[in-house]
């Protein structure tokens, strides 16, 4: 939550959903479910030029997908006339996509990122939960 409202204090619209029923993670894959999220709305913010953003946890047997999608690139943010405040916005690794990858290594998951059919980008990593 607290990720989600700093981001969304930018301007960024960020939607949250939830699949399946959440179970308990690992210390380590939680931690690292949260920094994936930080880095990847980061980038999002940084990059992109979206006006919307979607985080989508996925819970199933033994996994947890961590989805952030964002909407592309757009004129502008929030309701067309909120400026997005410039400068670090959350205290991310600072590795970008780098980091992401490094990260769902370490947790032994998978990873798929690359723009969307509809002209935004996708982070999606695969997590097992212990």
């Amino acid at each position: 939550g607290e990720v989600l409202d700093q981001v969304r204090e930018t301007g960024l619209l960020v939607d949250f959903e939830v699949a399946g029923t959440p179970g308990p993670l690992a210390p380590g894959v939680d931690l690292t479910a949260y920094r994936i999220v930080q880095e990847a709305l980061t980038n999002t913010i940084r990059h992109a030029q979206a006006n919307r953003a979607t985080v989508t946890l996925s819970y199933e047997p033994g996994y947890v997908t961590v989805s952030i999608t964002d909407s592309g690139k757009q004129m502008s943010r929030g309701n067309g006339s909120a400026a997005v405040r410039p400068g670090p916005l959350i205290a991310g690794s600072g590795l970008g996509l780098a980091g992401i990858a490094e990260r769902v290594a370490s947790c032994g998951g998978s990873l798929t990122v690359g723009p969307t059919e509809a002209g935004g980008f996708a982070v999606i990593a695969r997590l097992p939960v212990q």
